[in-house]
């Protein structure tokens, strides 16, 4: 399809208020479309439908469905569209705050059963002008090696993200789903140390991923501890795969067990989530939740691939809410884990024009 009549469709899409979902896969060259034929809100509570999930961080709130029955695919090479500049002003909150929320986290971990918390914040664009669509081509072209998405849904609005985390694959009987936690900003080499901090805080995610798979998945292989590169952020990964015990007919099981890691939530997950509802002073709704299909037949093969909804935004008018966030352990310096929040900030809003 040519990239004009693309854009077109997609913005016949918006004019009649379908929801669609634009999505560039990790590593691809390509962008595929999936466009709702109708204005009907589709909604799963259980993921045994065949479609394109959008799920929020909290999932006693409501899971968004694209239905393949109800769905038109259309694709676009990459390499034909083009990139575009915004000119937006940035605003953040006041960085004592957050440090406050930090060490009053820190507090907390030392005398309590937390042993981490991941806290998020926000930052905000005001766009002079903006088109949306335009805006996930700069994405894609900026972060090849991420998952790029656009979600347009009546009741949620506009969500794009760059995200650097599988949050599960799922191909026939092959489970595939990744540990990624530790954080540091990219200086031009791969070739970096982890501190005692970041080590204990991906050690947290890989096994509490790998207590939580052991009751669904056999002949489990674990990966050492890898330095990845996420557009200007380096990050510890290690991949954990093995074969579904069972058919995999019961993916909201699944889903809700390992959903949300302790990449996102903290551990223990019970008392991570209670401190995060308390005292986290946003609503996360989709950020930190996940996206992608579910039980899409390929091939004659089913396949379930999702990713953790991270380096997104939330766009209404002209201005976008960004969302960032940090595991908080009890070696953690309120400093420093500011510090993060911005550089990952600075990951997404780097594609636009100040």
């Amino acid at each position: 399809m040519s990239t004009n009549r693309f854009l077109d469709r997609i913005n016949i899409q918006i004019e009649n208020e379908r929801p669609f979902i634009l999505f560039s896969d990790f590593g691809k060259n390509s962008v595929s479309a999936r466009l709702q034929t109708n204005s009907i809100t589709y909604k799963t509570n259980d993921f045994s439908e065949q479609g394109f999930v959008f799920a929020p961080f909290d999932l006693s709130s409501a899971v968004y469905l694209i239905p393949n029955e109800e769905t038109e695919e259309i694709g676009l090479n990459e390499s034909s569209t083009f990139s575009a500049s915004f000119n937006a002003v940035y605003g953040t909150i006041s960085p004592d705050q957050h440090k406050r929320l930090i060490s009053d986290a820190i507090k907390a971990i030392d005398g309590s059963a937390l042993e981490k918390v991941v806290l998020a914040r926000t930052a905000e664009l005001d766009f002079i002008k903006l088109d949306i669509v335009q805006l996930f081509f700069s994405l894609v072209s900026a972060y090849p090696d991420a998952y790029t998405y656009c979600w347009y849904h009546p009741k949620t609005g506009f969500w794009l993200g760059a995200s650097p985390e599988t949050l599960l694959k799922i191909q026939d009987r092959k489970l595939k789903t990744m540990a990624l936690a530790g954080t540091q900003e990219y200086n031009g080499s791969m070739d970096v140390q982890w501190d005692l901090k970041n080590h204990e805080e991906h050690t947290f995610v890989t096994s509490y991923l790998k207590n939580k798979l052991s009751d669904y998945i056999s002949d489990i292989e674990i990966s050492t501890p890898k330095t990845i590169r996420a557009g200007k952020l380096l990050h510890l990964q290690t991949s954990l795969s093995g074969i579904l015990i069972d058919a995999p007919n019961d993916l909201k099981a699944l889903i809700s067990s390992i959903h949300p890691t302790p990449a996102v939530c903290g551990t223990p997950k019970k008392e991570a989530m209670l401190y995060i509802n308390k005292f986290e002073p946003i609503d996360r709704a989709f950020y930190s939740g996940f996206l992608g299909e579910i039980n899409v037949l390929k091939n004659n093969s089913t396949v379930t691939n999702l990713v953790v909804n991270l380096r997104c935004m939330h766009i209404n008018g002209l201005k976008a809410t960004l969302f960032a966030g940090g595991g908080i352990t009890s070696k953690s310096d309120p400093e420093k884990e500011w510090e993060e929040t911005e550089a990952k900030l600075r990951t997404i809003s780097s594609v636009f024009t100040t």
